[in-house]
């Protein structure tokens, strides 16, 4: 996490790829995957803030969640510099990794950074999935993209 509040003076104009192989490394997380992420997450646009239904927001290129917040004041990251694309980064990657530590290196292990959830999760899973398609990382075919919301029982 250091290096997250290292970047904290960068350029907020900074360019997502500038980052991405740098946090990727550091954070010892597939950057394929993390790219992924940025695209699933908010179409590489860095100054994005959405509102969720439970009333917590998403922040910035990577989408870091408010619920996160008070663990990243910690480190001397407030939500105004995830606005920068690559303290964002960094974050993603920190935030994968973790959760790779804790449910493994495998799709589960990458999805929770959404969510761990299962039907969130697998979800998370298949767009991570497509995406990945997208940019010529893995072949095969694109799946369906469930509902954001499970099938009432």
């Amino acid at each position: 996490m250091a290096v997250a509040a290292a970047l904290v003076g960068a350029s907020a104009s900074a360019a997502p790829d500038r980052c991405v192989v740098p946090a990727a490394q550091y954070h010892s997380v597939n950057e394929s995957i993390l790219r992924a992420i940025l695209m699933v997450e908010s179409s590489n646009r860095p100054n994005v803030v959405s509102k969720n239904r439970n009333s917590s927001i998403d922040v910035g290129i990577a989408g870091i969640n408010s619920i996160h917040f008070k663990d990243l004041a910690k480190h001397g990251i407030t939500p105004e510099r995830l606005m920068d694309p690559c303290v964002s980064t960094y974050v993603a990657a920190w935030k994968v990794s973790k959760h790779m530590a804790r449910w493994g290196n495998n799709w589960k292990g990458i999805a929770a950074y959404h969510s761990i959830t299962p039907y969130h999760n697998r979800r998370y899973q298949i767009l991570i999935y497509n995406q990945l398609i997208a940019q010529g990382v893995v072949s095969g075919r694109r799946l369906a993209v469930p509902p954001l919301r499970p099938p009432q029982s």
